[in-house]
């Protein structure tokens, strides 16, 4: 067992004040604070001692990935550690983005190299909320935006979703149409749609609180085409112990709040706005599917460990449970690698007679070295393992 020193990112989107005062650090910090990363990805591996040696996990892993992952493991994920788990504390709209399937990247990497996809891997996402959270995931139907773009009034919208109408695959037509509309047509296009909002945002009902939510995501991204995405895409404010399961293909921008997200350890992404960066409409048409949004839901009880709870997912790199004040609890996973997060109180796990004490925003390393498990204390320990475990 390991004790992990978690990467910090300080990205623009970040928030002041949610990972300094999980941490028991003064606020507000001097950076925005975006990400929290446990795990083994080349750009945050996180720092651990071995042997009296500092080092990183990445490093550990890449030495002898057969020890550390388990021979299956280590066979099926290239030698890799499969999963990445964070603290995602978004203070402003992350871009809307999604990810394509294994077998998308793996075809665009073999006819144009790294350009578009860094790895062949797929990138699916949990995201459990551990305070208030609001995100846009997936895509509305089509008589949704019909309806709700009647609603607005802006005449642009109303042709653009017309004419999307007429075409055999709607959905896709409409959000090409929207990302073709000229840049210097951005601000005129854009600005109505968020005077639309403003003024529907009066109203009780979900498509008010949608358009509230896309206003105020106006403030930080102004003018920027993704504001019309946005008015495709489902709204949704999770609230603590909620989650979303985003597998390849979903459209999605987390806006704020706090979260823990355990993924695929892939930077396979590809953007439809609310940002800088390239914006590849022929790629992101090829990947994104209308008709999937992941689900959303609660965790269940695992029936098989006490104390613990399971969160669902279509993945096939990753599982994530969570344990609350657990005695004795054998964590699942031997011969096959795990992160246990404690997020708050205090935990001890315990093995062959090592014990690895767990305090708030702390992580460990279970290689497949380490058999029997155990965890014991006050905390909320948020375990992933590979599926099936």
């Amino acid at each position: 067992m390991d004790l992990l020193e978690p990467v910090l990112f300080t990205d623009a989107w970040g928030s002041h004040v949610s990972i300094a005062s999980l941490q028991g650090r003064p606020i507000p910090s001097a950076e925005p604070e975006s990400e929290l990363w446990m795990g083994a990805h080349e750009s945050g591996p996180c720092g651990i001692v071995r042997d009296g040696v500092s080092t990183t996990l990445a490093d550990v892993i890449r030495q002898d990935p057969v020890a550390e992952l388990g021979e299956r493991c280590a066979a099926d994920f290239e030698g890799r550690l499969p999963f990445l788990l964070k603290v995602l504390a978004p203070g402003r709209a992350i871009s809307i983005q999604a990810h394509p399937t294994a077998e998308q990247a793996r075809a665009v990497r073999e006819r144009d190299g790294d350009a578009t996809y860094v790895d062949d891997w797929a990138k699916p996402e949990l995201l459990v909320a551990i305070a208030p959270f609001t995100v846009f995931v997936g895509m509305r139907t089509p008589d949704e935006v019909s309806a709700l773009a009647k609603r607005l009034g802006v005449p642009r919208l109303t042709a653009l979703v017309e004419a999307a109408a007429t075409e055999a695959d709607p959905a896709h037509a409409l959000l090409a149409s929207i990302l073709a509309v000229p840049s210097e047509e951005h601000t005129g296009f854009v600005r109505e749609l968020v005077a639309a909002c403003v003024r529907a945002s009066a109203s009780r009902d979900d498509e008010g609180h949608q358009c509230a939510a896309i206003a105020h995501v106006a403030e930080d991204h102004p003018d920027d085409i993704g504001i019309a995405v946005l008015l495709l895409m489902h709204h949704r404010v999770l609230e603590p112990g909620d989650y979303i399961d985003v597998p390849a293909g979903v459209l999605h921008s987390y806006v704020s709040g706090l979260g823990i997200e355990v993924l695929a350890n892939s930077d396979n992404v590809v953007r439809a706005g609310l940002t800088s960066k390239q914006i590849d409409v022929p790629e992101l048409l090829r990947i994104v599917d209308p008709d999937e949004d992941g689900c959303s839901g609660h965790a269940v009880p695992d029936p098989d460990l006490p104390a613990t709870e399971r969160f669902p997912s279509q993945s096939d790199r990753f599982a994530l449970r969570r344990l609350s004040s657990p005695t004795d609890v054998v964590l699942p996973g031997d011969g096959t690698p795990r992160i246990a997060f404690c997020l708050h109180g205090e935990v001890t796990l315990t093995t062959s007679g090592t014990s690895l004490v767990l305090g708030p925003v702390r992580a460990a390393y279970l290689s497949a070295r380490d058999q029997k498990v155990s965890v014991s204390g006050s905390g909320e320990v948020y375990l992933v393992t590979l599926p099936g475990v």
